[in-house]
């Protein structure tokens, strides 16, 4: 038995300055972020009453099109959600297996991926599951033990990069957003897109909202940015979300530098684990994460879909397909 109520966005709020989850993602700052970007999303996080226990479960709600269909994401963009009970200690792996049963009866489609760090679900058949890998460094015993773990190519780059006169550093400055769109623009065009893969939007609302939990990072030579990046703050996990450089300074060596001062400042700021995300596709990446002594960790995607929501998609698509 479970009774599901929309939580108050600003109840959320208050309940996240007492007990901030330990990734960004699970945060009202990113929801916020989001729902300011895409029209389509909306805060929906909600309270789920099981056994005696009251959980919070951090959601957005897409706007279901013409048919007003009940769409709960977990968070977009490959996100990770954080279940906890509302005393802050994180859901057991009961907890969390009763609800995403009680999600199942609270929209027409969901989709959740836990934080691959915490309390996960147990398989069901309800939910189809996609897997996933993530690259983390543990924090735990602090930075020296977390560099200890740099492979020697990656030693050898980062400290070329000090002596070539490499300096990281946070960006502070009210311009932060503009110089690193620059830059994330610049870099995007060298792998072959359009545009960057995040509209500038998101970058300027997550930046807004995030405040403290939200930094740009740049690495300088001659006091020009080289490369830099967009980092997040949980209660637990400092998440690199956004990379770019500038690829006529590679050479020097930056994303080695700038990568061993954020393994720095995180530990500093008492963070237990440093997620540089996935590489999935991208065998140089994983590469690069795994010379900085990353260890990769699978993780599984959950979606749930009704049966009346899945026809809906299908005669969608085809009808799409047809008159293309």
């Amino acid at each position: 038995m479970h009774l599901i109520e929309r939580l108050d966005v600003d109840a959320w709020m208050r309940f996240d300055e007492e007990h901030p989850a330990p990734t960004f993602f699970a945060r009202p700052a990113w929801a916020l972020a989001l729902a300011r970007t895409y029209r389509h999303i909306t805060p929906n996080p909600l309270l789920i009453r099981i056994a005696g226990a009251r959980l919070i479960v951090p959601l957005v709600r897409l706007s279901g099109g013409p048919l007003r269909w009940r769409e709960l994401r977990g968070s977009p963009l490959g996100a990770y959600t954080f279940i906890s009970r509302d005393d802050g200690t994180p859901a057991t792996s009961d907890e969390i297996d009763a609800v995403m049963l009680a999600l199942t009866h609270a929209g027409d489609t969901a989709n959740v991926i836990p934080w691959p760090l915490g309390p996960q679900p147990r398989p069901s058949p309800r939910w189809k599951q996609r897997e996933h890998d993530t690259a983390v460094i543990d924090l735990s015993n602090g930075a020296d033990a977390a560099l200890a773990g740099l492979r020697g190519i990656s030693r050898r780059m980062s400290g070329q990069a000090q002596r070539r006169g490499v300096v990281v550093q946070p960006y502070a400055q009210g311009d932060a957003v503009e110089r690193y769109w620059e830059m994330l623009t610049q870099a995007s065009q060298r792998w072959g897109l359009s545009e960057p893969p995040v509209p500038r939007a998101l970058i300027e609302n997550v930046c807004a909202a995030g405040g403290r939990n939200v930094e740009i990072w740049f690495a300088y030579h001659d006091d020009e940015p080289i490369a830099g990046g967009l980092v997040f703050y949980g209660s637990q996990e400092f998440f690199f979300w956004s990379a770019a450089m500038r690829h006529e300074f590679a050479r020097l060596r930056p994303s080695n530098a700038l990568n061993v001062a954020l393994i720095q400042n995180a530990a500093a700021r008492g963070m237990r684990w440093y997620n540089l995300g996935s590489s999935e596709g991208l065998p140089g990446v994983a590469r690069f994460k795994q010379d900085l002594g990353a260890r990769t960790i699978a993780y599984p995607e959950y979606e749930y879909v009704r049966p009346a929501y899945a026809l809906y998609t299908n005669v969608r698509d085809a009808f799409t397909r047809a008159t293309l």
